[in-house]
Order: C-alpha cells, then structure tokens, then sequence
C-alpha cells in the first residue's frame, strides 16, 4: 500500500521577517510537513509596528499578522506564506510581572486557505522601568533582565519616538540612560527589554513552540474536502454535573473544522472527563 504525501511535501512557503523568525518556523514545518520555509526577500515588516514604540501598530495583532502574511507575495513566487505577531506586557494587579501572546498565520492563497494559531505565555523577560541618570539600580536591572544576551532599549522618558537600538554592553547602556535621563523634560530615561525575536531568546522558543503547533495543525486535513488545517475552531460548554446532570461552564465537546469548506465535527474532551464536579454546578451550590 503506497503512502500518499501530504499537499504540502516539498511546497516553499514564504516568511514576513527581518528578525530571524526562520529559526524557529523552518525546523517544525520540515520535520511535519516536508516543506521548506525561506525568508520573504526585500521586505520591511517593521513598517507594520515596532516593539520599540516608534512605529504604531495599524491594525489588531490578528489583522496586523494577516496583512504581513499577505506581503509575501508582493516579493516571492509562492502559494503559502507565513507571518507571526506579538504583544509582551505587565500584568495588571500583579506587580513585577509579564505576560505575551504570539500570533502566527498561515495562507495558502491557490486553496484560500487561512489560519491563525495563537499562544499565550507567561515565559517572558519583558520589563519596563524609568530611572535617573547615574542610577545605581541599573545594573542589576540590566543582569535581571538577561543582558547582554537578550537585547535592550533605552529611551528618553519624554520622547518615546526615539529609541536606542544595538546596545552591545553594559557601558553602552549606562552611557545612553544618563544621556537620554538628561535630556528628558522629567530626568528619567527607559529601560525596555528588547523584544525582536533575534534578540530575545525566550520569546524565540515561544515562537518555535507556536510553530510546532501551527504546523501540527496543517498536518492534518480536511475529512471532507482534503484541505489542510482542520482543527480546533470552538468550544461546547455545558459539561453535566457529577450530582445532578445540569450543564456546567465546564468544556462538554471540542469543536474540529475547515476554514475553507466549513466542514465540522464535534469530539469529545481529550481528558476522557463525563461530568462535572458537583463544586462547579450552580444547581448544586
């Protein structure tokens, strides 16, 4: 009996980056899909936001991520194309802590096929804090945050357009937070922690893990029209009680479909979990 190969065997799909998101994209879709993943040449997806403030998102992190997938093809001979987004910041109410969600989208423009995978982490060194100049703080903050393995930028409090980009040491950051500090309208200059792929390790894993998770999804098709993706699109609520048997906000059935034919099928959870415990049950309580 002859294996049939997936659609996507040996296909080139097209990557929006300037930061080295090949890295982690290229290893799952070659070991998944048997496809080869090439930077999208002579494009600019900074000109779409930066994670140094000093060019605004146009759009959602959803919209802003399909739109430079929809690039690559402006710059490449291809069907697919691939674009990731992220957005890193504090948690609210919880002091000192940091959370992210990364995007990425799929696009197969010959089948009209479009996907987007996210996932949330709260593996992240992301930081921001102000200090004066000649701050004694700061070198620890800079250890803290990983430096100068994970890359940093320092901008002047008042002017947060400008920011101070390729910091190499630790003298060149102490040197740019007096400067930036100086000229402030308040004296205090920003330390952000950089957040561009090549230059933050942690959030680099981040990606490789939603790649492996995109692709996993591209593995598997369509029941009824073939086309790849067919995966998760919704979540049933109403999982019976243990006591009673009324419907709980716990999760009853996972709902699989294809975003091109429409085709779906409920399943059930993966846990093998019929009811509910009787605590989660408002009848109950």
């Amino acid at each position: 009996m002859s294996v049939v190969a997936h659609p996507y065997a040996g296909a080139r799909v097209g990557l929006a980056t300037i930061h080295a998101k090949e890295q982690a994209a290229a290893p799952a879709f070659r070991r998944v899909l048997d496809a080869e993943v090439l930077v999208a040449p002579d494009l600019d997806t900074d000109k779409l936001g930066t994670f140094s403030g000093e060019v605004p998102r146009p759009d959602a992190l959803v919209e802003t991520c399909a739109i430079k997938a929809e690039m690559v093809f402006k710059t490449m001979d291809v069907d697919c194309a691939l674009a990731s987004e992220g957005s890193y910041g504090p948690i609210e109410r919880v002091p000192l802590t940091s959370c992210g969600v990364e995007i990425m989208a799929f696009v197969d423009r010959k089948r009209g096929l479009r996907l987007v995978e996210t996932l949330a982490t709260h593996r992240t060194n992301w930081r921001l804090q102000r200090f004066p100049a000649g701050d004694p703080a700061v070198p620890g903050i800079l250890k803290a945050m990983g430096f100068p393995r994970y890359g940093v930028f320092v901008i002047c409090s008042s002017d947060m357009d400008h920011p101070i980009k390729g910091l190499e040491t630790e003298a060149d950051v102490l040197a740019a937070m007096d400067r930036e500090a100086r000229r402030s309208t308040d004296g205090l200059a920003v330390l952000l922690a950089d957040m561009r792929a090549h230059r933050n390790p942690t959030r680099m894993q981040v990606l490789r893990a939603l790649s492996w998770k995109l692709a996993k999804r591209l593995q598997r098709l369509c029941p009824k029209c073939k086309v790849p993706g067919f995966g998760s699109i919704q979540s049933r609520r109403g999982l019976p009680c243990e006591a009673c048997s009324a419907p709980t906000h716990w999760i009853d059935f996972e709902i699989d479909g294809c975003s091109v034919c429409g085709h779906a099928e409920a399943r059930p959870r993966k846990d093998g979990r019929t009811t509910a415990p009787k605590l989660s049950c408002k009848a109950c309580r």
